[in-house]
């Protein structure tokens, strides 16, 4: 009888430290995981170049990093319904925001071919109006869709983020916080 007790005690031994362990390794997945997502939140913009559809050359994003103040990239596709919805809420945004806000509209998923068109049509004049055919910065700041929006600090650090359509307002607010 006390080998059949010493028997279910050593089971129920195993089966807490594998439920321990299996703990363990969830949290340690948890912090490894969202410690990158802090890193990301505080690297500085990337040293990448954008093609300007003023007709002025590139753009260093870089420059982002000592801006007078803080800048949304509001990231879109001429073809997207969405982004064609939002864009005049933009340019509003952009007008409203004078120099509390910087507002950089990069387009991309389509070709450069097919964006001024769409800057015509909402009248978009405000915003610095970038293109990204390459969608490299797209890639660096995890665009998976249009339209997305990204906050950067004067220092060009990530400070808020909004995927999918999204209220032009809670950007310049976000930034009057910085």
């Amino acid at each position: 009888m006390a080998a059949r007790a010493n028997a279910a005690r050593f089971t129920a031994v195993k089966r807490l430290v594998a439920a321990l362990l299996f703990v363990a390794l969830i949290a340690l997945a948890l912090v490894l995981t969202t410690g990158g997502e802090d890193e990301r939140r505080a690297a500085a913009v990337p040293a990448l170049t954008v093609t300007r559809m003023d007709g002025a050359g590139d753009y260093e994003l870089t420059q982002l990093a000592s801006a007078q103040t803080p800048t949304l990239l509001w990231f879109w596709a001429p073809w997207c319904t969405v982004c064609n919805g939002e864009a005049p809420k933009i340019q509003q945004l952009t007008e409203q925001a004078g120099d509390r806000l910087q507002v950089v509209a990069i387009g991309g998923r389509d070709e450069l071919a097919n964006a001024p068109a769409f800057v015509e049509r909402h009248g978009l004049t405000g915003p610095t109006l970038l293109f990204d055919e390459s969608m490299q910065t797209w890639e660096h700041y995890r665009i998976p869709g249009q339209p997305g929006a990204i906050l950067l600090d004067r220092d060009g650090r990530e400070r808020g983020r909004w995927l999918g359509a999204f209220d032009p307002t809670l950007a310049l607010e976000a930034a009057e916080n910085l």
